[in-house]
């Protein structure tokens, strides 16, 4: 019988879990990266006027100046989240700034004061 330390037994059972979190987290940080990076790519097409119209209750309407600049601080903040999760992962601020970034697209993402096809009859 091979007599095994139970020191280094707990040890390397610790290291593997580290090493199965470093990969796993390096996973997850890839994933909302790539994520957020489209957040931002399409909020950014916003802001640039790449995206005139866009679909209120079945009609189209444009997309006005106002809400362009909520377009640009909804790009602003998921930079700064990918900037966050480059640096650390830190679930509970994660989840504030998620948090944020949702209240931030759900207010650029308003009505429209005159739905596009309205404003041409």
């Amino acid at each position: 019988m091979v007599k095994v330390s139970i020191n280094r037994f707990v040890l390397r059972r610790v290291e593997r879990v580290r090493r199965d979190v470093e990969v796993a987290a390096q996973r997850l940080r890839k994933k909302m990266l790539r994520d957020l990076e489209e957040v931002f790519e399409m909020s950014a097409r916003v802001v640039r006027g790449e995206v005139e119209r866009r679909r209120i209750d079945g009609r189209m309407a444009r997309i006005t100046l106002d809400q362009r600049r909520k377009w640009l601080r909804v790009a602003e903040k998921a930079a700064k989240i990918i900037e966050n999760i480059s640096i650390n992962i830190d679930e509970q601020e994660i989840y504030t700034q998620l948090d944020e970034l949702s209240r931030l697209i759900n207010e650029a993402d308003t009505k429209a004061e005159t739905p596009f096809l309205q404003g041409l009859s």
